[in-house]
């Protein structure tokens, strides 16, 4: 793919906006924000998590799906059918643990079971002698208030809120690393603008050195002070064109479009001037920040949610305690076509019941998994306790950074003026003759030191707000 091409496909994506120069074109941080939440492919790739958890649900919810079972059977004994069993069954399970059931026995052949049909049937099939049935299966101890299928279906509401709260984690630390990477490639882009504007002063020095060295106002070795001064700002310059290059690759990394493709950013393309960037949050959108990441931070969040899992499961362990007793009644029973006699009253005269029990003696298994549950809430507590308190602090932190760097900017900015000030009296001074270009020199090399440190305050300003934003767990996206 050549250059041509991949600036095509970047234009597709990314609206940009032309500067003085028409071959310049400027990539907001909101542009390019905006293109890495929306084709980047690990948002791509966090955005399958939330559709994961709505399968996890769609298959606990199966857990109570009717069921159709159907069981046929067929004996022959000497080219004569001996029986044959026609057996189907629907079963709906319930969400309060009763199971309604309902079937057919239908059975025709020599040596039939007279619970089911007629004895010798010689002239009929099992569709004619059968037996119609429905009922409930009810479990009187464990199960009836709570069950696996009960609690897989609650695990399974709460992996939605697990995966929206990775979802939220794992995005928020992607646009934490690619806004980061763009307030790099703008601070670079900065120094090289800052390095072009005093590569130029110093190639107006030389010049003007030459024009007083003809006239004969300055000895010919200040043109080699001029000249080292210009080529150790041409180091300089390339130093930064090499760092605002390799920082426009690594920005790079986060650029794709809808079609999966990398885009490659363009020698032309140069990120936006500073606007508002020193603006800061106040003291009570701090504490907004901190009661907000209380309850919604997604690290919070997810382990609130395993909590609750574990606490679904505590419920299920203590259900596992009961002992096991299954009431099975089926009172509608009617005979097709006269196989037996009829038999009116059916809910008195025609039904089949039973009754099922199991109880292990000692309850290890059950007790020991009960209490294993019940030191994994323990210990998630703990680490519950623990995280609340380290992000509570990293918002501290990191806001008490941001208002830091946000006063050494302003006295950086006044470092700034004052080195201005006292550049242009000695270039005042050097020009009448008071002076030296080496003193000059010196007061620009402090010039541009501090338009540098200025330059990276900025940028670091820059990363600190993003920084606190994430410290909180605010939605990024």
């Amino acid at each position: 793919m050549n250059n041509k091409h991949l600036l095509y496909l970047t234009c597709l994506i990314i609206t940009f906006t032309k500067v003085k120069a028409q071959d310049t074109i400027v990539l907001s941080f909101n542009e390019y924000y905006n293109q890495v939440i929306a084709n980047h492919p690990i948002t791509k790739q966090a955005r399958l998590l939330t559709l994961e958890a709505r399968m996890e649900l769609r298959s606990a919810r199966g857990n109570f799906d009717p069921v159709i079972d159907v069981d046929l059977q067929n004996k022959t004994t000497n080219s004569k059918n001996s029986y044959t069993y026609f057996m189907p069954q629907v079963k709906i399970p319930t969400r309060l643990g009763i199971d309604l059931k309902g079937g057919y026995e239908g059975s025709s052949g020599t040596n039939v079971n007279p619970e089911i049909g007629k004895t010798n049937p010689n002239d009929g099939s099992f569709y004619n002698y059968g037996l119609w049935y429905g009922g409930v299966s009810v479990p009187i101890g464990q199960g009836l208030f709570f069950d696996p299928r009960r609690a897989a279906l609650q695990q399974a509401q709460l992996i939605q809120t697990l995966a929206e709260a990775e979802q939220v984690k794992v995005i928020n630390k992607v646009l934490l690393t690619t806004a980061k990477d763009y307030w790099d490639w703008q601070q670079a882009f900065e120094k090289v603008k800052l390095m072009r504007t005093n590569i130029q002063v110093a190639q107006d020095r030389i010049d003007f050195i030459n024009r007083r060295i003809r006239l004969g106002e300055e000895k010919p070795i200040d043109s080699v002070e001029a000249i080292i001064e210009f080529k150790r700002r041409e180091v300089l310059l390339l130093e930064a064109e090499v760092e605002f290059k390799n920082a426009g690759l690594i920005l790079s990394n986060h650029l794709w479009n809808d079609k999966n493709e990398p885009l490659q950013l363009m020698f032309n393309v140069i990120p936006e001037n500073y606007t508002n960037v020193m603006t800061i949050a106040s003291p009570d959108s701090l504490l907004t920040l901190i009661n907000t990441a209380r309850e919604n931070h997604p690290e919070i969040i997810k382990l609130n949610t395993k909590i609750k899992s574990l606490r679904v499961e505590r419920r299920l362990a203590i259900e596992m305690l009961k002992p096991r007793l299954s009431i099975d009644y089926y009172p509608f029973q009617s005979y097709v076509n006269g196989t037996r006699e009829d038999v009116p009253a059916v809910f008195q005269n025609n039904y089949k019941a039973g009754a099922s029990f199991y109880m292990p003696l000692l309850l290890r298994k059950e007790r020991g998994k009960l209490q294993v549950t019940n030191f994994k809430i323990r210990q998630s507590e703990f680490e519950l306790l623990q995280e609340q308190r380290e992000i509570l602090n990293n918002i501290t932190v990191s806001y008490n950074e941001l208002r830091n760097l946000q006063q050494l900017a302003e006295i950086q900015f006044g470092l700034v003026n004052n080195s201005i000030t006292l550049r242009d009296a000695e270039e005042i001074r050097f020009e009448s003759g008071e002076s030296s270009l080496f003193l000059v020199n010196q007061r620009e090399r402090s010039l541009i030191e501090a338009q540098a440190k200025l330059v990276e305050l900025q940028a670091k300003f820059a990363k600190s707000k993003i920084q606190l934003q994430w410290s909180a767990g605010v939605r990024m996206f």
